[in-house]
């Protein structure tokens, strides 16, 4: 077994990520696919959401080989995310992807009767890959889940849509989920081996034990040897120590929140408990007075009739 540090933490998967092999071996194994080069854009993010919660970003440029066989550029955009909340942040990101005017290629284009050149403009298509540590819900077990542009006829046949087709493949993107706290139950796959590098997502784990020739691949090798480089790498390790301390304060903080709620709900219930037994109280003050208006009225009618009694009593006298 080898210990290394955890790429679960954003400043140990960047890392992994820069190195051009790793990147090709994860995202070729997720996407099924040969990534026959890639470059990792300089636009990396990493925000803290209003509610505290953390979500990474990376984004690469690609030449991977489509169904066809046939080399093919695409945008490559991998988000990671330890917590659940993040879907808007994602859609936002998304959306500034198909907005995003450079992500495009060119080609030049003969035409056989003229022989005029004319440069034709592509959108990139678009990947999308987010590695989760939490799980997605019931029915929802398995550590990844692919997501593909499929179109039917009204009789519901597949419609096969050519990878050359900018109109629908500039308007879709594929799309998958990475599921970390799941990649090592029910491991099967070469893929299910590799994603397990990403399955301890606890807090507080800086470093992982991982068994070194737990896939005999060049693919597990190539991962495991960055890993073990970046483990002495005092400057991550340095960078890796100010990510905890920082998840720390947020676990910190989150307690305090939930330590507040669950005060706050004991104040509101004791509120509750209060307004019922003024309530309570009120309504035995009402019944109470309902009595002494009921008496005074009795007490009126006795004092009436004495009245008359004393009227009749002075009339006989008389």
């Amino acid at each position: 077994m080898a210990q290394v540090v955890n790429p679960i933490y954003d400043t140990v998967f960047k890392y992994l990520m820069q190195d051009e092999k790793v990147a090709k071996v994860l995202i070729g194994n997720i996407l099924k696919t040969k990534v026959v080069s890639i470059q990792m854009n300089n636009n990396e993010y990493s925000a803290k959401l209003p509610d505290g919660k953390k979500i990474f970003k990376l984004d690469f440029s690609a030449t991977i080989l489509d169904k066809s066989g046939k080399h093919q550029l695409v945008h490559i955009e991998v988000q990671k995310a330890l917590e659940e909340g993040e879907i808007m942040r994602f859609r936002s990101y998304l959306g500034a992807i198909y907005m995003d005017q450079t992500k495009k290629y060119q080609e030049s284009i003969k035409n056989p009767k003229t022989n005029v050149e004319t440069i034709v403009e592509h959108p990139l298509p678009i990947h999308s890959i987010y590695i989760l540590g939490h799980e997605l819900g019931d029915g929802l077990d398995k550590s990844v889940m692919h997501g593909e542009n499929i179109f039917r006829d009204e009789e519901g046949n597949i419609i096969q849509i050519p990878a050359n087709n900018d109109y629908i493949n500039g308007l879709t993107h594929t799309i998958t989920f990475v599921i970390a706290p799941l990649t090592k139950k029910n491991v099967k796959t070469h893929l299910d081996r590799l994603l397990t590098i990403f399955s301890d997502t606890a807090p507080n784990s800086q470093f992982i034990e991982l068994d070194e020739y737990y896939d005999d691949s060049d693919d597990y090798r190539t991962i495991m040897r960055v890993l073990q480089k970046a483990s002495a790498d005092k400057q991550l390790r340095g960078d890796l120590d100010l990510e905890q301390y920082a998840w720390n304060n947020q676990i910190k903080m989150e307690r305090r929140i939930s330590e507040m709620g669950i005060k706050l709900s004991q104040m509101d219930e004791q509120l509750s408990q209060n307004l019922v037994q003024l309530s309570q109280k009120e309504a035995l003050l009402t019944q109470q007075e309902a009595q002494l208006t009921q008496k005074d009225a009795q007490l009126s009618q006795q004092e009436a009739q004495l009245t008359q009694k004393d009227a009749q009593l002075s009339q006989q006298e008389a």
